[in-house]
């Protein structure tokens, strides 16, 4: 039997994950914006930038933003290209047009930033947090939840980075 395409293999396992996210969600925007990229998301292939259409989820543009994924032979960098006013409120640095590695020298204890948007580029599969906050914010909060959602041009290269984020604060 012939194995399955990746980008086959990718988007049911990316589906999937998705799924089984919303059980686990707490914050009903973070729920809406994971049925918005479910119901984008081909079978056969990951979600490219073309399908999200940010027009579609007018009361959530505030909290997502847009990491673009740029490669260097091995090495990996992302670029945040939009941030929502949510996060640019609760953010104590400057977060659009930077790189994230260089958002972590102005915010110590942020390697999540980071840790969890590589894990995604390098599974092919959203991440999803909810909890505590683990860096410092401008504005106390009890919860953090957020998604990222892998995007592809190709269906399986993750090229972008899609997040909604949801504070519930203090």
């Amino acid at each position: 039997m012939k194995a399955a395409p990746k980008s086959l293999v990718l988007s049911q396992r990316n589906i999937a994950t998705l799924r089984n996210f919303l059980p686990k969600v707490q914050q009903p925007g973070v729920a809406r914006f994971i049925h918005y990229m479910l119901s984008i998301h081909p079978a056969e292939r990951l979600p490219s930038r073309r399908l999200f259409d940010p027009l579609a989820i007018p009361g959530l543009l505030s909290g997502v933003a847009l990491a673009a994924v740029e490669r260097d032979g091995q090495q990996v960098r992302l670029r945040m290209k939009v941030v929502g006013q949510d996060l640019v409120d609760a953010s104590p640095v400057r977060l659009a047009q930077r790189y994230v590695d260089e958002v972590l020298l102005d915010l110590p204890g942020a390697e999540v930033i980071l840790k969890s948007r590589l894990q995604v580029v390098e599974t092919g599969c959203a991440y999803l947090r909810r909890g505590a906050p683990s860096m410092p914010f401008t504005y106390r909060m009890t919860a953090l939840e957020y998604v990222h959602c892998p995007l592809s041009e190709d269906g399986e290269t993750v090229d972008q980075i899609v997040s909604y984020f949801s504070y519930r604060k203090t």
